[in-house]
């Protein structure tokens, strides 16, 4: 690279460079990586969009986009990514939030609206983006998340301190159910992002999920449901009366969690949400009363 390109010479390069390799989101890449290199928003470019860079920048950005071009996610190579607002650090071992997850916090807080101190359990936390999204608007609620990885919760307890909410959720790791019962008691609302990616889908996926992010974070089972059929059978024993169940799903999936819910026997409003794709993402069931 000649050491006289400027900001808007390099966006215009790192994009069509990306776009030959078959990068998705080839711009908006090289803006992050850009504005990463310079320390700045990536909004901010458009107003140094006549400055040249130097040597060190340059040697800088070429190794960001080398990292690009072999398919790393740009969360993994800036080590953080925004969700619900909140910005959260992550890395390899740890799945990446997506946009579409803002829906399961969204459904949550409606929920629990008005609701006085509740109580709330996240399964599958992995970065402990839902937990501290939800710990966020509800002060006074009393948090639990688990997660099988130790990994993702290192991330997970990291992410609270540096958003100030350190010590707001008890961090637990097991299998789903398994270390529920150290936390004691029931919950007024159980929330989970757990793997849901079917063995068909995961062939499917793009190089920089299949290539980097976590596959016991994403992978299901044939039909994607080996962790969607245990959360919604074994939420009785944890939920109380009138309580909340809301896991996130995959595309297609939505008769057959709706069936698994109605065949656990204990909910009395069994619904989907739809996110802005149109495609069904979050199960939403209310228990009834116990008998």
């Amino acid at each position: 690279m000649a050491q006289n390109w400027t900001v808007g010479d390099l966006i215009r390069w790192a994009a069509g460079y990306l776009n030959e390799r078959q990068v998705s989101s080839p711009r908006l890449s090289g803006e992050l990586l850009l504005a990463q290199v310079l320390g700045c928003q990536r909004l901010d470019l458009y107003l140094r969009f006549d400055q040249p860079l130097g040597p060190e920048e340059l040697a800088a950005f070429k190794a960001l986009i080398l990292r690009r071009r072999a398919q790393e996610p740009v969360a993994y190579i800036l080590g953080r990514r925004e969700f619900y607002g909140l910005e959260f650090g992550v890395g390899p071992g740890v799945l990446i939030p997506r946009p579409e997850s803002e829906h399961l916090v969204e459904e949550a807080l409606a929920r629990l609206a008005g609701a006085e101190a509740p109580r709330i359990l996240d399964l599958c936390t992995g970065s402990g983006a839902v937990a501290l999204a939800l710990v966020q608007e509800l002060p006074s609620a009393a948090v639990v998340a688990c997660d099988l990885s130790g990994q993702a919760l290192t991330y997970a307890r990291q992410n609270a301190q540096n958003l100030g909410l350190g010590g707001r959720v008890a961090w637990l790791q097991g299998d789903l159910w398994e270390p529920v019962a150290a936390a004691g008691g029931f919950f007024d609302l159980i929330v989970a992002n757990p793997p849901y990616v079917s063995q068909a889908e995961w062939e499917r996926l793009p190089p920089e999920v299949r290539g980097y992010e976590p596959p016991e974070a994403l992978l299901a089972g044939p039909e994607g449901l080996d962790f969607l059929r245990p959360i919604i059978a074994g939420a009785g024993a944890h939920l109380r009366p009138q309580g909340w169940l809301l896991t996130e799903i995959g595309a297609g999936q939505g008769p057959s969690v709706r069936r698994l819910a109605q065949q656990a026997g204990i909910f009395i409003e069994i619904s989907l949400v739809k996110d802005l794709a149109g495609l069904e993402r979050v199960l939403v069931c209310q228990r009834g009363d116990y008998g």
